[in-house]
């Protein structure tokens, strides 16, 4: 491994410090820091053929990393981070030997790879955070992968990354230049779905909600109609978390045309605005305080993780929330076994429909390559195999072997790189909900489809352990809610995708706080008019330095 020297020193040395800093303060929460740098990146789609990757490295390679573990992965028969059907098969059949140096659980990775960093002393590849991306840059530690993704990438990860949308791959370059691989992440299935007990609704004899004034209408039913039947005034009409800044709230404010802590573009010019200082927003707030004051909403949501609403779940309290597409089967699995609940797309307030807000579809990281690493394009080969292995097989022993075991071993996390298909659930669903309506047939499904069809088949024997299955890829299902978000292209995209500004750096930390105490002190009382005098503190206190330097990036880019 490489040591540095000259320049870097000082800035390694600083960082550091930096990072032991942060040891001594709070563990990171694992939440993606934000988007990576950009400049002048394409699309990933090839300018020419791409020049053919070897089958296997004779002789064979050896390539350094180091990783995060999952908590619920399982090594069995004696495998290990460097032993392990991916390791192997990497070895025998591609000339890759893999060498893990460390592996540390996925909440003390960044602090890990911090103090990693400012040793200098770097694996080949490995998993960097936007911010740690940047410093490594800075620091001439990254070699350049312009030329070797144009000549080498193969077609299934320029697929992928098209799919990813322009924006990861832009983000990846800096002055130019190509500077890392983007994890692409799952953005474009994150947006929110509004969720509702169907047993309650039934009760109280409710119609699917169409509008957002229907929502709110559901929820004051939910609220003051005893809908538990126990004749106690205990339940609430719609889940929220002490955030403020979650798939709980998003549901709301997208609904509003407001979007939180996302840059977008100002209808009356060209430039880059915060949406959360939007007047749309302060109409939001305006809402969720008059749920609030109405019982609608938990008294103790300001202390409340979103853990701990989740438990509210099962404790019978909260009928409807705004989650994910994943939601059925956790939380509402584990929490209400016996429940079913429905899906919706989110109401809007008015006749236009209600926009999902994403942030910059990677999801955490970018890999990144040390400089002078005697082969960056065996990289593009691992993720060639990780892609067409995990998604695009065809083989059922392919996929209990690699990706996921008869005893759901998920084997799949042992891979040392990976990247992810962000509209991998989608395709799932259409192609389950095209067997089911009678328009495919299920011998055509691949391997991890034929399972989850099948516990869709036992869920309609009775099986409720697999509601969550069905609810998630049936026809009138969270898949689907998602499937018209994508078709109808509804998303609102931040626009700021690149490293933190100098300014970002020092102010948002304190801006963020600001936003949090007042949008909370909005919610529980205080006059709406507080927003307008946050929306001015928020300009002075940092606001429209960060502003301007968006914006100067913003108009390099165009």
């Amino acid at each position: 491994m490489k040591t540095v020297t000259g320049k870097s020193t000082l800035y390694l040395t600083s960082l550091l410090l930096a990072a032991a800093s942060a040891l001594s303060g709070c563990q990171s929460d694992g939440v993606p820091e934000g988007a990576g740098a950009a400049g002048e990146g394409g699309s990933g789609k090839p300018n020419a053929a791409a020049a053919a990757l070897p089958d296997k490295y004779d002789p064979p390679i050896e390539m350094t990393t180091v990783t995060y573990t999952f908590p619920n992965l399982k090594y069995t028969n004696g495998d290990d981070v460097n032993n392990n059907p991916w390791t192997r098969r990497l070895e025998r059949d591609f000339g890759i030997k893999v060498k893990t140096l460390w592996a540390v659980p996925a909440d003390q990775y960044a602090q890990k790879a911090n103090l990693m960093i400012a040793t200098g002393n770097l694996p080949d590849f490995f998993p960097a955070t936007p911010t740690q991306f940047k410093q490594l840059h800075e620091a001439g530690l990254l070699a350049d992968l312009t030329d070797t993704y144009a000549r080498y990438a193969p077609d299934v990860v320029r697929r992928v990354m098209d799919e990813a949308g322009p924006e990861p791959l832009q983000s990846a370059h800096i002055d130019g230049r190509l500077m890392a691989i983007p994890f692409t992440g799952v953005a474009k299935e994150s947006g929110p779905v509004l969720w509702i007990r169907k047993d309650w609704m039934k009760k109280l004899n409710l119609s699917e909600p169409k509008t957002l004034d229907d929502v709110f209408a559901i929820s004051e039913a939910f609220t003051k109609r005893d809908p538990d039947g126990n004749g106690k005034p205990d339940t609430f009409g719609l889940g929220m978390d002490n955030t403020l800044h979650s798939t709980f709230s998003f549901g709301i404010y997208n609904g509003y045309h407001a979007y939180s802590r996302i840059w977008i573009k100002d209808k009356r010019d060209d430039k880059l605005v915060y949406s959360s200082i939007q007047p749309e927003m302060k109409r939001a707030l305006a809402k969720l305080q008059q749920l609030y004051k109405d019982g609608q909403l938990d008294p103790e949501f300001p202390v409340k993780t979103s853990a701990k609403v989740n438990e509210s779940f099962g404790g019978n309290r909260i009928g409807m929330f705004y989650g994910a597409r994943g939601s059925a089967n956790f939380p509402l699995q584990q929490s209400t076994p016996n429940v079913e609940w429905q899906a919706y797309p989110m109401p809007s307030i008015d006749g236009e429909p209600a926009r999902p807000q994403h942030d910059l579809n990677i999801f955490s990281y970018y890999w990144v390559v040390k400089k002078g690493a005697p082969h960056p394009e065996a990289l593009l080969k691992m993720l060639e195999l990780w892609l067409n292995t995990n998604y695009f097989n065809t083989s059922d022993a392919v996929y209990e072997q690699y990706n996921q075991s008869a005893d759901n071993n998920t084997i799949w996390q042992m891979a040392p790189v990976k990247m992810y298909r962000s509209i991998h659930n989608i395709d799932v669903y259409r192609r389950i909900a095209a067997v089911m309506k009678g328009e495919s047939d299920a011998s055509k499904l691949g391997p991890q489809e034929k399972v989850v069809y099948g516990h869709i088949r036992e869920y309609e024997k009775g099986e409720m352990k697999y509601w969550g299955e069905f609810a998630q890829n049936s026809p009138n299902s969270s898949g689907a809610v998602l499937d018209y978000y994508y078709k109808n292209n509804l998303y609102v995209a931040n626009r700021f995708y690149t490293t933190p500004t100098p300014a970002m750096i020092d102010k948002m930390p304190n801006l963020s706080k600001l936003e949090q105490e007042t949008f909370t002190k909005i919610v529980l009382g205080a006059p709406i008019d507080e927003f307008d005098k946050f929306v001015d503190a928020w300009k002075r206190q940092g606001g429209d330095e960060v502003t301007k330097e968006v914006n100067d990036w913003y108009a390099d880019q165009r």
